[in-house]
């Protein structure tokens, strides 16, 4: 069993090892991605306590030359989290006292660990989301690019998987195009959700000390403090679950992408040529060049709606302010993030690679039977009698 550091909260009375260990889990394992961002907000927080009066300069700017060390030595390597580790609010407050004395526990005046990890949290998600940006308006212009060398290619239209009226290269991609553009909007928008600042919210009733939050905020590049402090509690988990959300229709456009290809690459249909580069092989069979890629790209998708679905079930139905069950809100959330940012990047690989088989394009649009809704249209329009006369006219000469 792993020995934990003591916690900052122990008032010397026991403590169940196997509980901690329980009520640690992994944590300190989510709590690596957040290291960078929880040091960005105790010397923002250690500028508001300087600011207020609450902290004296020199103390400061000693916690925060403090603070600027860690940093750099965690960016070197020179230390991580460990299972022994609470959190990493717990590791960031053990080292700094070792590194400085005393004033280290000076950091943590006016904050709680609530407010704490929710700001880690939203400036973690204020990076993410713009990752996740940059990779989906980089498979946007993959697309268009696409489109702009191919799109006068026919391509059969087809509805129920049956082919049904005619179309082309640039209306499919167009089609797509546009699905993602709609993504690209709903992961701006969910970028907005975590604008305002928690720092100052405490426990989630606020603290009793004249804490200048606006000054803290404009630190951190918010727009303001979030108010009021007891909204900050109450909406735990809200702008990772806006943020999950515009990924899983994400996942959803690159899934559906990654169904086409697999068909159309097929040798039933023979629309689509997969780069070599992007198959692998078989085993057993030399002839086989296999689909992989897009077909572990439509399982990964699917697994970010799972990852929806599990920090949904974190959430909801919670009475008022803090629980301890947002602790398990980090690991769908990275784990969501990490599957569509992966996907997204791979797709807009794989995207200017793609060729096309003009031929068979070309002979499964030729296909007399595309023309019967036009024909029966036509004949309605010209010839004045009902569109339902014409359709039952065309639909007895296609038989």
């Amino acid at each position: 069993m792993t020995e934990h550091h003591r916690p900052i909260w122990d008032r010397g009375e026991a403590i169940d090892p196997e509980m901690l260990s329980y009520t640690i889990g992994d944590d300190w394992l989510q709590d690596q991605r957040l290291v960078e961002h929880d040091i960005a907000g105790s010397l923002a927080h250690v500028a508001g306590l300087v600011h207020a009066g609450l902290l004296e300069d020199e103390a400061g700017q000693r916690i925060s030359k403090g603070l600027r060390e860690l940093l750099d030595e965690y960016r070197a390597g020179s230390w991580q989290l460990t299972p022994a580790d609470e959190d990493v609010h717990s590791a960031v407050e053990r080292l700094l006292t070792a590194k400085i004395g005393e004033d280290g526990g000076r950091m943590h005046l006016g904050r709680s660990r609530n407010d704490q990890v929710t700001v880690d949290v939203r400036l973690w998600l204020r990076a993410a989301s713009a990752d996740a940006i940059a990779a989906t308006e980089q498979l946007i212009a993959s697309l268009q690019e696409l489109e702009s060398a191919h799109g006068s290619l026919p391509l059969p239209g087809y509805t129920h998987l049956r082919r049904a009226m005619p179309s082309s290269i640039g209306d499919w991609l167009g089609a797509h195009r546009a699905s993602f553009a709609a993504d690209l909007d709903a992961l701006r928008d969910a970028q907005k959700r975590g604008r305002f600042c928690p720092l100052g919210s405490g426990s989630g009733y606020g603290i009793p000390l004249p804490l200048d939050r606006g000054f803290v905020a404009e630190q951190l590049g918010f727009d303001g403090p979030e108010e009021p402090v007891t909204a900050v509690q109450h909406g735990r988990g809200r702008p990772e679950l806006a943020y999950l959300s515009a990924l899983e229709g994400l996942a959803i456009s690159l899934g559906k992408l990654a169904a086409d290809l697999w068909l159309y690459s097929s040798a039933e249909f023979g629309f689509v040529v997969l780069p070599t580069e992007f198959t692998t092989g078989s085993s057993l069979m030399p002839q086989k060049r296999n689909p992989d890629l897009i077909e572990l790209l439509r399982a990964q998708c699917r697994q970010v709606l799972a990852d929806r679905a599990a920090l949904l079930a974190v959430i909801q139905d919670l009475p008022s302010g803090y629980h301890r069950d947002f602790q398990l809100i980090k690991p769908p959330l990275f784990r969501g993030h990490d599957r569509a940012l992966a996907s997204v990047r791979i797709t807009a690989r794989l995207v200017p690679a793609l060729q096309f088989d003009t031929e068979t394009l070309q002979q499964a649009a030729a296909d007399p039977q595309l023309a019967a809704t036009a024909k029966a249209l036509q004949a309605a329009a010209e010839g004045g009698q009902s569109f339902r006369s014409a359709y039952r006219e065309e639909a007895g000469s296609e038989n």
